[in-house]
């Protein structure tokens, strides 16, 4: 079973906070932040210095998308 992490980034550059729900590790997923590894522009991609700020772990999908809105 996938383990679900809620993670909070900083870009101290925009002074501006991300929040993501991801079943990568918090590492590998800032990393895909920070090199664009998705198609299309969206928020994150503006900055290259997104920090964790905070992270928690869930059982299920349902219960992290519930702490990320």
């Amino acid at each position: 079973m996938d383990s679900f992490f809620v993670y909070i980034l900083y870009s101290k550059s925009l002074g501006r906070f991300y929040t993501g729900v991801t079943t990568l590790s918090i590492e590998e997923r800032i990393q895909n932040h920070i090199e664009k590894k998705y198609g299309k522009l969206n928020f994150s991609q503006k900055a290259k210095d997104w920090e964790l700020f905070h992270s928690i772990q869930c059982n299920n999908f349902s219960q992290a998308r519930k702490i990320e809105i």
